[in-house]
């Protein structure tokens, strides 16, 4: 009997204790909805940051970041919600309902920043350019990881510059005190022998020093793949030069083969001038300039049509424009259109695999768009001038954890909504929404997803 009673209770405790794992991994299913947009909208009135109760900002983090938002030139709005209150599924249409509700209170030119405990998401209509509020989201926390108040004043300071026009805002390091003259630099030594002494900036040296190697192998890698689009360029212009002199004048009659080849050189001196992996942008901007001008030329020389100007082909940018948008999905991702060269569009449509852009990374060869995080401007340059395209193009790849979220490889946390693709390709809302045209972020300020052991 007294066997039996032990078993039983065995039992039970087994059981209680095995509620109590479920319980704690699945949190989101217990998470409070967040508040209602206009709700939020009608505290922004007072203060730019509504901290719903439960956030994890405590009463001084709130009253800086309340006090940067205010002190910024352009309108900057945010709300701080409970860790878990969002995730991939609701933030954006949550982004959406903001954005309605602030152009309804008369605010259509705004950007908006959602904090999930630690973790930032951002949206603007304020910033010209489609995709930038998400990738200053993510430099402002991989700036600071660790700090969540220095973080939100870089952000800050970041959507400033960018509304201006200033491209600095898009640079490397932190911009949560630009400008900070010796005053301020030697308040910060001192505070920093107080707190941590020698062992502080022996610890902060490492730190350095491990992020300057990272950045320097991340950028000798996307380097060499520039290089090898720039090459592939040239050997192209090349095997077209003997055509095209075939046509008379030596082809100077063709204005685009002179942009072909002047895109090649200016490819070329950019990429000499790199010294960080987000100006690779320019070199690849610079490479879409001449692979059109170079598709143009082979349309005049063989006669015929000359194409759109057009996306290129996503399954490889080495392919020039692509002709048509094609259905696909990554492995294990959500289906979307893609733009596509002749070639892999026909593979696709067959059930094929497309000749797919892969780069090396850590021995191992990746798609470019999984490549990790110093690959975004190396895309950014091919497909950026094409609106919204990249939303649609990247959701549920690391391309997509990037520009709207993270994703669980080289410091990014988790990704694009995959209902996104099905709620207006990354208009966050349309027109309701005040030509809210980029939303993204997704870093986490608590140093697990951003920075790893770097705070």
């Amino acid at each position: 009997m007294t066997h039996s009673l032990r078993r039983a209770g065995a039992a039970i405790a087994a059981l209680i204790a095995g509620l109590i794992v479920v319980l704690a991994l699945s949190p989101a299913a217990h998470a409070a909805a967040p508040p209602d947009a206009n709700t939020v909208v009608s505290n922004w009135k007072n203060d730019p940051l509504y901290a719903v109760s439960g956030s994890s900002l405590s009463s001084d983090q709130q009253s800086e970041i309340n006090d940067a938002l205010k002190g910024a030139d352009s309108k900057i709005y945010a709300v701080a919600l409970p860790d878990g209150t969002v995730d991939d599924s609701s933030i954006a249409p949550y982004m959406s309902q903001l954005s309605s509700a602030l152009n309804a209170a008369g605010r259509p030119r705004a950007t908006i920043a959602v904090l999930d405990g630690t973790t930032l998401f951002a949206g603007s209509s304020a910033i010209r350019q489609s995709g930038v509020a998400g990738e200053l989201a993510n430099l402002a926390v991989t700036a600071n990881s660790g700090d969540i108040v220095a973080g939100m004043k870089d952000f800050t300071n970041r959507v400033d510059m960018a509304v201006k026009g200033d491209r600095s805002a898009l640079d490397t390091g932190s911009q949560a005190n630009p400008g900070a003259g010796g005053t301020a630099a030697l308040i910060a030594l001192g505070a920093l022998v107080v707190v941590g002494g020698g062992g502080y900036f022996l610890y902060s040296s490492n730190k350095k020093k491990k992020r300057a190697i990272q950045e320097a192998k991340d950028l000798a890698a996307v380097k060499q793949t520039v290089e090898e689009d720039v090459t592939k360029l040239g050997e192209e212009i090349t095997a077209l030069d003997t055509d095209v002199t075939l046509t008379g004048q030596g082809g100077k009659h063709i204005d685009e083969w002179q942009t072909a080849l002047d895109s090649y050189e200016k490819a070329k001196t950019q990429l000499d001038t790199v010294q960080r992996a987000d100006q690779v942008r320019e070199v690849t901007q610079t490479l879409e300039d001449g692979r059109y001008a170079l598709a143009v030329v082979k349309a005049r020389v063989n006669n015929e049509p000359v194409p759109e100007r057009r996306a290129p082909c996503f399954f490889n940018p080495q392919h020039g424009p692509s002709i048509r948008d094609v259905r696909w999905a990554p492995p294990g991702g959500a289906v979307r259109d893609v733009p596509a060269c002749r070639m892999d569009a026909e593979a696709v449509e067959r059930g094929f695999d497309p000749q797919m852009r892969e780069v090396m990374v850590d021995g191992q060869r990746r798609p470019y768009y999984d490549a990790g995080p110093a690959y975004q401007p190396y895309a950014y340059g091919y497909y950026g001038g094409f609106g919204d395209i990249m939303t649609g193009m990247f959701i549920g790849t690391m391309m997509g954890s990037m520009l709207g979220g993270g994703f669980g490889y080289g410091g990014y946390g988790a990704g694009y909504a995959e209902g996104y693709a099905d709620g207006g390709g990354g208009d966050m809302g349309g027109g309701d929404g005040g030509g809210w045209g980029d939303f993204g972020g997704g870093g986490d300020f608590g140093g697990g997803d951003f920075g790893g052991g770097d705070w």
